[in-house]
């Protein structure tokens, strides 16, 4: 039922299930007809689970990018439906618009935004907290603890989406998403009627004197909201009183969890009060006050901004990340929040003195330090950045959101700041130098082919439409492999495994307006170098230039493409580029100068090229 096939648990009628696995069951469960998402880590395993039930009355698609997810599904609730769209935080910065609309419009049938939030972060460019974006935007927003409790939310979010005719926000933070729990199966799924669109112009194509209406109604909403039994069910008093606790924490999330095992596990259920709330905005300040009647101070444990902590500074004496006892980045970890509640006034401590929040963090920091993630052995990705430095050499190399972002490594990305923007960063730099006295400086922006169709194809509009000229690479290894190989528009592969239409990037390039095209195979390196010193030359004329680096992820590949090279240590002058500034895992500094390890060389044969002296040769693999 489940991709992986997750083990059955002692007792029968159980599965160990990811949060993500746990999410795609309640949303399974609840009847939701209609699921679109964008991959992303820490969410992308919500779509897949759901898609390998492979139910005939369930819609499910990786869309281009989230917004186009959220619009697709806005259609289906204004149908009637219950539907989801499903991204990582990231991702609703892309949604924003259609979201902050949508909160005004409402919906018919319930409307699910399940966001995942990193914090950390993990594996995005911000820790950013979906939270406050939700209080801008006037949705509330679930908070889930543990996988059961984000399972269990599902249908709390469904429910309270339709009594008010409103989205409701889930987000499970990456603990969340990637813990496993013990899930109760077999699942049902209950009947739904079909699909059914009321015109109500002045609703769903409201002009802006209606929006002011429409404003109104929704801040009626969420006063509605925070005070629904529906709501306030999801505070939850952890700790069982003691005798007059002087201290009480508040905590959304998982950070709940963690101080419910710190209290426990420290002996201070009598001298700490501890509440959950599984509903962070709209929040009920009130009502946490009653629940902490007589208590005297308020530690808030949230992640990662002051949301709950802002609201309830105007009615408790609290404290959190806004008065620096917690540090306001990074993830709250079982450590720090130990840490924390050791420091509280009346905690018990140990004979070691607790080191403050603020240490842990930078001793955290240093420890965790880590190696670097690097490109995979045989990754065409490597050769395309290595002939780019040898075609272009010294140029500007602006950088997207993919695996292709780890070129930083081979000095070959100057900039990542969001999908989509090497190209219009490249068009900047080209209109910036322009305008100058000194010479324009050779410009390469590189993008992947699942992210030129998220958010590239504007950009590459608008810097034809402008005039602009660099060369643009775009990486087209037939999958969007960063976050665990799911289909792009070029592979025609739709999200439950089915055949779709396959849309060339070639197609879309050339309907762009760009007229200078070469299409390439990475692997065939020579050939690779020479196309991107043409398309260099178009660019330095004034025109648009394009390369299309077509080779297929090597994770895609079963069989090794070829030979293993060799090193003739005889010839080798240890100059340490093959290891060091290649960097393929496959080539290793050993005792006596580089190996590569036959069985981590897929045989690509990109080195050959790298090794200035000639010491890295084929043989033939027996």
């Amino acid at each position: 039922m489940y991709p992986d096939s997750p083990a059955e648990t002692p007792g029968g009628g159980a599965r160990l299930l990811l949060g993500n696995e746990a999410i795609a069951q309640g949303l399974f469960e609840a009847g939701c007809r209609m699921a679109t998402a964008y991959p992303g880590t820490p969410s992308t395993e919500i779509l897949e689970a759901l898609a390998a039930y492979g139910a005939a009355d369930l819609h499910v698609e990786w869309s281009v990018n989230e917004k186009v997810a959220l619009e697709t599904a806005i259609a289906g609730s204004y149908s009637g439906l219950r539907t989801a769209t499903i991204m990582k935080q990231v991702g609703l910065n892309v949604a924003l618009d259609p979201l902050m609309s949508l909160a005004y419009t409402g919906v018919v049938g319930g409307l699910l935004i399940v966001v995942a939030d990193d914090p950390g972060p993990h594996s995005s460019q911000t820790e950013q907290d979906t939270r406050a974006l939700a209080m801008a935007a006037g949705i509330p927003v679930l908070d889930p603890a543990t996988p059961e409790e984000s399972r269990e939310m599902v249908d709390l979010g469904f429910r309270l989406s339709e009594k008010y005719g409103i989205p409701v926000i889930l987000r499970p933070v990456l603990r969340v998403c990637h813990s496993r729990t013990a899930i109760q199966t077999p699942v049902s799924r209950p009947e739904s009627g079909p699909a059914e669109f009321c015109k109500d112009p002045d609703r769903w194509a409201a002009t802006p004197k209606h929006r002011y209406t429409l404003h109104g109604e929704l801040n009626k909403k969420i006063r509605a909201i925070a005070s629904d039994p529906l709501s306030l069910g999801t505070y939850k008093n952890l700790i069982v009183d003691g005798a007059r606790p002087s201290f009480g924490i508040v905590a959304s999330g998982v950070p709940a969890a963690y101080a419910a095992d710190v209290i426990r596990r420290r002996g201070l259920d009598d001298r700490l009060k501890l509440i959950s709330v599984g509903l962070p905005f709209p929040l009920n300040p009130e009502k946490i006050s009653s629940m902490l009647r007589g208590v005297e101070t308020i530690l808030v444990l949230e992640e990662t901004g002051p949301v709950m902590e802002t609201v309830l500074a105007g009615y408790l004496n609290v404290s959190g990340r806004l008065d620096g006892a917690i540090p306001s980045e990074g993830e709250m970890t079982p450590d720090l929040v130990d840490i924390v509640i050791r420091k509280l006034p009346g905690a018990s401590r140990t004979s070691i003195e607790v080191a403050g929040a603020q240490d842990y963090f930078h001793r955290a920091e240093k420890e965790d330090a880590g190696s670097p993630p690097i490109l995979c052995a045989g990754c065409s990705h490597r050769s395309s950045f290595w002939a780019l430095k040898q075609a272009m050499p010294g140029g500007i190399y602006t950088g997207d959101i993919g695996c292709y972002t780890l070129g930083i490594a081979l000095g070959a990305v100057d900039t990542v700041l969001c999908m989509g923007a090497s190209i219009s960063q490249a068009a900047g730099f080209f209109w910036a130098y322009g305008q100058s006295d000194g010479p324009m400086p050779a410009i390469a922006a590189v993008i992947g082919d699942s992210t030129f169709c998220h958010a590239g194809i504007p950009a590459l509009v608008n810097a034809v439409q402008q005039g602009a000229a660099f060369v643009l690479l775009v990486l087209d290894n037939g999958t969007t492999a960063m976050t665990g190989g799911q289909p792009t528009p070029g592979t025609g592969m739709l999200a439950g495994g089915g055949n779709g239409k396959h849309v060339p990037l070639e197609g879309i390039v050339t309907g762009c307006g760009v007229s200078e095209l070469w299409i390439t195979d990475p692997l065939d390196y020579k050939v690779m170098v020479d196309d991107i010193r043409a398309a260099a030359d178009v660019a330095a004329g004034g025109e648009m230039a394009v390369v299309i680096c077509r080779s297929p992820c090597v994770l895609m590949i079963d069989d090794r493409q070829g030979a293993v090279p060799v090193i003739d240590l005889d010839a080798c002058n240890g100059c340490r580029i093959c290891t060091d500034r290649f960097g393929c895992p496959a080539i290793v500094w050993g005792s006596c100068g580089p190996v590569i390890i036959a069985d981590q060389c897929p045989g690509c044969g990109i080195c050959l090229h790298v090794c200035a002296p000639g010491a890295i040769r084929l043989e033939v693999d027996a």
